[in-house]
C-alpha cells in the first residue's frame, strides 16, 4: 500500500499540478502581505523590504521555496519542453485566485487572455499525453 501511494504521489504529472498550485498560493500570499504592509511614507517601501514585516510574505516565501523543490523533482522526470508550458497554468490560476480570494476585477480582455492560455495548454497537453505513453 505504501509503495502504491508513494508511486502515485511521485507521479511527475501530479508533482507538476502541485507545483502550479503552490506557485499560485505563493503569489496570493505575497500580494496579501504587500497590501498589509503598504506604507508609502516609509522611506524603505520602494525596496520591498518592508514586506518582510508581514506573516503573509513569509508564508509566500516558504511556499515559493517548497514549489521550487517540487519543480526540481518534476523536471527530473518530465521534459522541460512539456513541463514548462503546462506549468504556465499559473497564468490562469493566479488571476482566477486573485478574483476569488482578493476581490480583484478581471476585465474582458483578461478573460480572453485566460481563454487563450487555456487553449494553448490544451494544444500542449495532447502531445504530452502521447509522450507519457512512451515513458
Amino acid at each position: 500500500m505504501t509503495r502504491l501511494f508513494r508511486g502515485w504521489f511521485l507521479n511527475p504529472w501530479l508533482q507538476l499540478a502541485i507545483c502550479v498550485l503552490l506557485a499560485t498560493a505563493a503569489e496570493i500570499f505575497l500580494k496579501r502581505g504587500a497590501e498589509e504592509i503598504a506604507d508609502p511614507n516609509d522611506p524603505w517601501s520602494w525596496t520591498g523590504l518592508t514586506g518582510l514585516r508581514s506573516g503573509w510574505v513569509w508564508w509566500g516565501i516558504l511556499v515559493s521555496v517548497i514549489s521550487l523543490f517540487n519543480w526540481l523533482a518534476t523536471i527530473r522526470k518530465l521534459p522541460l519542453t512539456i513541463a514548462f508550458p503546462v506549468g504556465n497554468a499559473v497564468h490562469i490560476l493566479v488571476p482566477l485566485s486573485s478574483w476569488f480570494f482578493l476581490g480583484e476585477a478581471i476585465l474582458p480582455r483578461r478573460w480572453l487572455g485566460i481563454g487563450l492560455v487555456l487553449v494553448g495548454l490544451l494544444i500542449v497537453a495532447k502531445p504530452a499525453a502521447r509522450l507519457e505513453e512512451k515513458l
